[in-house]
């Protein structure tokens, strides 16, 4: 399923009494893996309107409450299962669910299957020091994002380069494919394919009467896209997932 988590009072209130001390990271995120008390991520694909992140979360372990005041974010959880909390209400999430959540909305993700639990992340724009934590097990509330000192150079993680486009990659019990669309058309044949989710990457699609439909980190499954003719496609990327078993 696919989860709203909109901005609320609640949030809007405790985000007016915490410090925003953003500085940007100096640091190739792209070759780096951030370790963190929870586990670890690292930066997968990047373009200049959006950040593809994967995490692994340790057992009962959770990443901070914490929120983004200027990006809109998607979760999709790939392996393993999560109890997903924000100020007002809790959601058990598993794999090929996805949780949308707007900027300055706090919220937590914790892993509660014993092997961890696998998450990609979309961020736009990119802005990784975007973080204010309000709550944190492992004394972090406050802390800007991780330094350079929790960074470690490491190979073999599954990465795609701007080369990479069109090729698929497996990520545990999924596929992803970051693909170009040229046309409506191409478009609307990704609507035969069942149970996949489409996140836009970058661009736009457009309907017949010039509506905005699905921008950046808008994420829909793909059978959602049949019977929608006359849409039109600005210079459109998306990634595209699907369960592949074990």
């Amino acid at each position: 399923m696919i989860f709203r988590l909109n901005f609320t009072s609640l949030d809007k209130k405790y985000l007016a009494v915490r410090p925003y001390n953003a500085t940007p990271i100096a640091a190739d995120l792209s070759k780096l893996v951030v370790n963190k008390p929870w586990g670890n991520e690292y930066l997968v694909y990047s373009n200049p309107t959006i950040e593809v992140w994967n995490l692994f979360i340790g057992y009962n372990k959770a990443t901070s409450m914490h929120c983004h005041p200027n990006k809109k974010t998607i979760l999709v959880i790939l392996d393993g299962k999560a109890n997903f909390s924000s100020l007002n209400e809790s959601m058990e999430l598993s794999p090929m669910d996805a949780v949308i959540i707007d900027s300055g909305t706090f919220h937590s993700t914790q892993a509660t299957s014993k092997s961890g639990t696998k998450v990609l992340e979309f961020e736009t724009p990119p802005m990784k020091h975007d973080l204010i934590r309000l709550e944190d097990k492992y004394g972090r509330a406050n802390d800007c994002y991780e330094g350079l000192e929790k960074m470690i150079m490491e190979s073999g993680h599954i990465r795609f380069a701007a080369n990479d486009i069109g090729n698929a990659k497996d990520f545990y019990n999924s596929r992803m494919c970051i693909k170009s669309i040229s046309s409506a058309s191409d478009l609307v044949a990704l609507g035969k394919e069942k149970n996949n989710l489409m996140i836009i990457t970058a661009g736009a699609v457009i309907s017949k009467h010039g509506d905005m439909l699905y921008g950046p980190a808008d994420i829909l499954h793909t059978e959602e896209l049949n019977g929608n003719g006359g849409i039109i496609c600005r210079d459109l990327q998306i990634v595209t997932i699907k369960t592949i078993g074990k």
